[in-house]
């Protein structure tokens, strides 16, 4: 493994510096090997500075492009939940049959779940010794009645629950006449963030103005010219030209 390993480097160094051993492992030669290593490194080195600036100005784009995206996106959201709250926190529940959420009153009856907005929602609630009965007004002016065994669910909890309903409607009630008034806000605030792109501009530009200069940037084809010259000696003392 050793010896494998040495024979790859011998082959890499006599790449490096071609002719024959003297030249690529000699002390007599190693000035002129130091010339080709320095003139190599320089064209290295603008090259590697020249591609990261290069890279960081195109990476600077790419943030930009994506923060309007996500602020774009940040304000649909929004505006989303606004226009559309969805169901809402899980509040509570009564016997498995009747959830109450944030926004919602969901219904499991006949082996059906149906959800209905809880502003829309009429409830009324009567007991009997042995019952609990819930009568429902649905958003379509259909009712239905729920009747809860006092055994298996006491009273007090259908109580509390129909207490539950009429304040998460009050509440529900609340917060629909604010996001009335919020979602213009939202509307402009998604229009602003779609139009606002000034971060864009302002990496582009800077992007553009890197390219500008560095194609005017003469370091780079000098350090080549560097290159060639310290391979045109190298090729006067061995007869090979290195790469």
């Amino acid at each position: 493994m050793a010896l494998m390993a040495l024979a790859g480097w011998l082959v890499w160094r006599a790449g490096l510096y071609p002719g024959n051993w003297r030249y690529s492992l000699g002390i007599k030669y190693q000035e002129n090997r130091r010339d080709l290593r320095a003139a190599r490194e320089k064209l290295r080195q603008l090259e590697q500075s020249v591609g990261q600036e290069q890279d960081g100005a195109r990476s600077a784009v790419a943030a930009a492009v994506s923060s309007h995206r996500l602020r774009v996106r940040q304000a649909e959201l929004r505006l989303a939940r606004l226009q559309d709250p969805g169901h809402g926190a899980l509040r509570t529940e009564l016997a498995g049959t009747l959830r109450l959420y944030d926004h919602v009153l969901e219904v499991t009856a006949e082996g059906r779940i149906t959800a209905h907005p809880l502003t829309k929602v009429l409830i009324r609630d009567e007991y009997s010794p042995s019952a609990g009965h819930i009568y429902l007004t649905l958003p379509n002016g259909f009712r239905q009645l729920l009747t809860f065994s006092l055994k298996e669910t006491p009273e007090a909890e259908v109580r509390a629950f129909v207490v539950d309903i009429h304040n998460a409607f009050a509440a529900d009630k609340a917060a629909k006449a604010e996001r009335k008034v919020l979602i213009p806000q939202a509307r402009a605030q998604l229009k602003a963030a779609i139009a606002d792109t000034s971060g864009q501009e302002r990496a582009r530009q800077r992007l553009g103005e890197v390219r500008a200069r560095l194609k005017g940037d003469t370091r780079i084809p000098q350090a080549r010219r560097e290159l060639d010259a310290a391979r045109d000696r190298w090729q006067q003392l061995t007869g090979h030209r290195p790469q």
